[in-house]
């Protein structure tokens, strides 16, 4: 693929870096977009690791040019409704985003997904969170963390530690009286969430209309 990335902090870097190792070619980057980086993009698709201000002019642009895009940026729910309805008057808008393009946490969504179904059926149990990142964090509980929730409405008691500089850890623990059930995502290095973007870039470029978050392409 042609990847255009947004974002050259430390999740921009680590996306060039895994992409180019895949044999993907990096046509352009910048932290902040110009008239000058659009008009000349090359790019197959816009993958976008910026900041939540940026968001809703990047979307417009690669609307009206057709772009896939693939957005990682967060705090930018406000405007999401405008946004996706936006979107959708293009009949061939390819956008989709996630909080967290790892894979794993994919997987434990669709775990607490079915759970969910089933949770009616043990009302002697209880569900909890509890979530680990990096000192540096700012946000607690982490947008993973609601993210879980929305999937798996009893997680009701979240838990948040900073410390250090741990990428990421999210524990949910299942318990009742004698036993207890604990299902534990972690986050090794930031490679996963990058990895995870390119495999959702690829699934967007091979789609004619998508809008949604990442998550319902693929739990749907």
């Amino acid at each position: 693929m042609r990847l255009a990335i947004i974002g050259q902090g430390r999740m921009g870097q680590v996306l060039r870096q895994v992409a180019e190792q895949k044999g993907h070619a990096v046509v352009a980057q910048a932290a902040r977009p110009t008239p000058h980086f659009w008009a000349d993009l090359t790019a197959e698709v816009v993958l976008d690791f910026s900041h939540a201000s940026q968001v809703p002019e990047i979307v417009r642009v690669c609307l009206a040019k057709g772009l896939p895009l693939v957005t990682g940026t967060t705090g930018w729910a406000s405007q999401g409704p405008a946004l996706q309805e936006l979107a959708r008057t293009y009949p061939r808008a390819r956008w989709l985003w996630s909080s967290n393009f790892s894979r794993g946490i994919l997987l434990l969504k669709l775990l607490l997904e079915r759970l969910a179904a089933f949770w009616s059926q043990l009302p002697d149990w209880q569900a909890a969170l509890v979530e680990v990142h990096h000192a540096h964090k700012k946000d607690a509980p982490s947008g993973t963390a609601y993210e879980l929730q929305k999937y798996f409405p009893p997680l009701s008691d979240i838990s948040s530690l900073r410390v250090g500089e741990v990428i990421g850890e999210h524990q949910v623990w299942l318990s009742a009286s004698g036993e207890e059930v604990l299902i534990i995502h972690r986050a090794h290095h930031r490679t996963i969430f990058a990895e995870g973007a390119l495999w959702a870039a690829q699934w967007i470029c091979q789609q004619t209309h998508f809008v949604g978050p990442w998550e319902a392409a693929f739990l749907s």
